[in-house]
């Protein structure tokens, strides 16, 4: 009821037909705007957020994770928390972050694993992550060492090839799942060298390592972020390293490029994801965001320790990029004849 400044009530205000049609449209209008429209937060975020890496603990993914949630968290001013939800080769990790409601509040630590290699290597994803998935930002791109049990008799990349051709098969290395990142990569050593060596698949590099520790196989081509520990404490022998130059922090072993596979590149990548259809304006901010945390000085350090190089690219550019990686992953693939059950 309205009451005029003398004191007045009418006892009735009945609308016009103006404001009778404008309320009508204004209603119409409104039930067609998207729910996450309507759902907006101007205080975004207002909540704590989780960061979903798709790998056991102790892998390339979690550590990474972990390394950007906290300075991820502070700059954004609520927590940032790293949930594991490992499985299917980052299956069930990528597709829970599909599934998650469009609001900004979740994460994902995508990887050349989840995103460039799953689509071309199983028939039955019931999502896609090009179309499903929404780029925030590029954390970096990272080689792998290619490292041996100290109890093999091998101690070059060249003698490790040489016995793989006089002994086909025998030699054994672990993955972090077959059509993981670091089975394909042994996969394009195969086929580029023109060798066979025996596969054995685990969840995780990390119960692969241990099993080479253990003597149980030969050998584990490990990301720099999970690898450079192992390699630094003596425990195994570094081989070579895939990427295209030597690594700073292991400057006296060779690329597999130059140590007898002329041409052989194995580079992953990490990023962050989110669901797509996040308003905006959220996305803005959240790419503003780890695009800032990525670059502090700190936290490039941190990243570097880790094996980790900054490619410099913004979210439109890390999108191509990983179209292209996918494209030739699937190559492999299909060449290599790689199947999963």
């Amino acid at each position: 009821m309205t009451v005029f400044r003398d004191g007045h009530c009418p006892t009735t205000l009945i609308p016009g037909r103006r404001t009778l049609i404008a309320a009508g449209i204004a209603a119409a209008l409104a039930g067609r705007i998207p729910v996450s429209a309507q759902a907006a937060e101007p205080d975004f975020p207002s909540r704590p957020l989780r960061l979903i890496a798709p790998f056991p603990p102790a892998g390339a993914a979690d550590v990474i994770s972990r390394l950007l949630a906290e300075p991820l968290g502070r700059a954004l001013g609520q927590t940032v928390l790293v949930e594991n939800r490992s499985g299917g080769g980052g299956r069930i990790g990528t597709e829970a972050a599909v599934r998650s409601p469009a609001d900004g509040y979740t994460l994902l630590m995508g990887s050349q694993a989840t995103n460039s290699i799953n689509p071309e290597l199983y028939s039955d994803l019931n999502y896609d992550p090009a179309k499903d998935l929404a780029p925030i930002a590029m954390v970096g791109g990272v080689g792998s060492v290619l490292y041996v049990r100290n109890s093999l008799d091998v101690i070059s990349f060249q003698q490790l090839l040489e016995r793989a051709r006089q002994k086909p098969g025998e030699l054994t290395y672990g993955s972090a799942g077959n059509g993981g990142g670091s089975h394909l990569a042994m996969a394009l050593l195969e086929l580029m060298a023109k060798v066979r060596m025996s596969h054995a698949p685990y969840r995780g590099t990390a119960p692969a390592t241990a099993d080479v520790l253990a003597g149980r196989i030969d050998m584990v081509c490990d990301p720099f972020t999970t690898g450079m520990p192992q390699v630094a404490s003596g425990r195994v022998r570094a081989l070579a390293v895939t990427t295209p130059q030597r690594y700073p922090g292991l400057p006296d072993v060779p690329t597999m490029a130059e140590a007898g596979v002329p041409g052989y590149e194995a580079v992953s990548y990490y990023g962050l994801f989110t669901p797509v259809g996040v308003p905006d304006w959220v996305l803005k901010k959240l790419r503003d965001t780890a695009a800032r945390v990525i670059a502090d000085p700190g936290v490039s350090a941190k990243l570097a320790e880790q094996g980790m190089v900054n490619l410099g690219l913004g979210p439109e550019e890390f999108a191509e990029y990983v179209a292209k990686d996918r494209k030739r992953w699937g190559e492999v693939i299909r060449e290599a004849k790689i199947t999963v059950g």
